[in-house]
């Protein structure tokens, strides 16, 4: 009996450990979130990007369309407004379901390189919408348990787009992507911090997956921008890099 209430205490630890742990993750996941939420000085924006190596067998025109249905579907996009084409140039062939709806944009593109005996098969999605971090985040893990039967070698990325009024300084740039890195628990990998190219590449022990650049964990990308004609500068925050152009 008393061994009994032993294993039963050692269990109970055990539980007590995990939930204390799983609490601890969702903290810093709220953490995280919270911090991204003050990139921009106005409405944010957000965009899901996934790239993956198809690993089924070679697919026909009608059955590539049938493909791309289907993942519109589990994400659950409806059927009104989709509009589909085709492209072939050179031995490529892209087939790309594009739906707009108010300001979410939707693209998932499968592109065929080469021949059915000697051919390389690809699925780009890009999610576009007015959301938070929070949003993309949970979009991106949603559109990698949708993909993860059907490709390989996949990357994804989750960005938030933020605005600032005017043309922000070095100084001003350094001091609004250093206050973010720093309540965000990171440090940085590489950088290159001027006017022409500002982007920085951080690690931060919060966030749970990363990629690996020059023998590094990164799984924090910020990239600034000056767009002259709207008199903006545009941040880029990702996780864990930026697959914009900017």
């Amino acid at each position: 009996m008393k061994k009994f209430a032993v294993i039963l205490l050692g269990a109970l630890w055990v539980l007590a450990g995990v939930q204390l742990l799983a609490d601890k993750d969702s903290r810093e996941e709220e953490r995280i979130i919270e911090v991204f939420g003050k990139v921009g000085n106005s409405a944010q924006s957000s965009v899901v990007e996934y790239y993956g190596t198809y690993s089924g067998d070679y697919l026909k025109t009608d059955e590539r369309e049938s493909l791309l249905g289907n993942i519109a579907q589990e994400l659950g996009l409806t059927k009104d407004g989709i509009h589909i084409t085709r492209e072939h140039e050179n031995g490529r062939y892209e087939t790309k379901l594009y739906k707009e709806a108010g300001k979410a944009v939707s693209s998932l593109r499968f592109i065929t390189v080469g021949e059915e005996n000697d051919s390389r098969q690809y699925i780009i999605i890009n999610l576009a919408m007015d959301a938070d971090m929070e949003s993309a985040l949970a979009y991106r893990k949603k559109l990698e348990d949708i993909m993860e039967g059907y490709v390989k070698d996949s990357r994804s990325s989750a960005n938030v787009i933020g605005r600032y009024d005017g043309k922000l300084t070095l100084q001003e740039r350094d001091t609004v992507a250093d206050g973010l890195i720093e309540e965000m628990g990171a440090r940085i990998v590489t950088e290159n911090r001027d006017m022409r190219l500002y982007t920085i590449y951080a690690y931060s022990p919060y966030i749970s997956d990363y990629e690996i650049q020059d023998g590094e964990a990164v799984n924090i990308n910020i990239a600034m921008y000056y767009n002259e004609k709207e008199d903006q500068t545009y941040l880029y925050a990702a996780v864990p890099l930026v697959g914009l152009d900017y």
